[in-house]
């Protein structure tokens, strides 16, 4: 029987996925490409404006990642970027520009060390979920939830560990911001309110099950996350991030 669309399926060995397990539970409920291949930029546009993110952010950050990727942008194709993520002429039958959930780990673009669950690219496996990582994360909840400030403070807990354990550590600035606007965006669109936090029962549904957290309670937000409150999310998470 087929799925419908927001009924959840676990990845079958088959299907790509990515180092976000948002975006991989985006397609584990079908809201993109359930096998994580040929995904449409307005495919993905609504998809995460679904789950709470603004128009604006939306756009911007789709729009950028849709770009073709090079290492070098001055020499490389016209109109790519060295955080594009698709390939030269990646288009499907009907010629419109696609790309794959594997493809958000591209080395040099987006991904990057120190994540808070995946391993560094030098380590090991850096697109799926580390259970040792995984549980470390869920035993920083302070009385059952995540906090702004816990969820920024771990960053640099995860910096450091990274800084002593890896001798080929990528992170500079544009990493660190990188992902703090993950934590922000995490925090703003499963976060309860300003001051309650992500509950753990949320964290858990995502990052252990790759699953929107409908059966805990969650709910897409009606009031989209837009630039203004993703920015002091950003600047509050990167504050207590600050690895220098």
């Amino acid at each position: 029987m087929e799925l419908q669309k927001g009924q959840y399926h676990a990845a079958g060995p088959a299907d790509l996925r990515s180092p976000c397990p948002v975006l991989n539970s985006l397609a584990n409920h079908g809201y993109i490409a359930r096998d994580g291949k040929s995904i449409t930029a307005a495919e993905l546009k609504s998809a995460i404006r679904y789950i709470g993110l603004g128009l604006d952010i939306a756009s911007v950050l789709v729009s950028r990642v849709f770009q073709v990727h090079s290492d070098d942008p001055k020499h490389g194709p016209p109109g790519s970027s060295q955080v594009g993520l698709r390939d030269p002429g990646q288009v499907n039958q009907d010629r419109i520009p696609v790309l794959n959930l594997n493809q958000i780990g591209r080395p040099h673009a987006l991904e990057h060390d120190v994540s808070i669950t995946r391993q560094d690219r030098a380590l090991g496996d850096c697109i799926h979920l580390d259970p040792n990582l995984y549980k470390q994360f869920l035993r920083t909840a302070k009385e059952g939830r995540f906090h702004t400030t816990v969820m920024g403070r771990y960053r640099k807990i995860r910096y450091d560990e990274q800084q002593r354990d890896n001798p080929h550590l990528q992170f500079g600035k544009f990493e660190h911001y990188v992902a703090c606007s993950e934590v922000a965006a995490l925090r703003s669109v499963f976060g309860k309110g300003v001051t309650k936090g992500i509950p753990d029962d949320y964290v858990r549904a995502v990052f252990g099950e790759e699953r929107l957290p409908y059966d805990e309670g969650w709910s897409p937000r009606r009031l989209k996350v837009y630039f203004p409150e993703a920015l002091a999310m950003l600047l509050v998470i990167s504050h207590y991030a600050w690895p220098w």
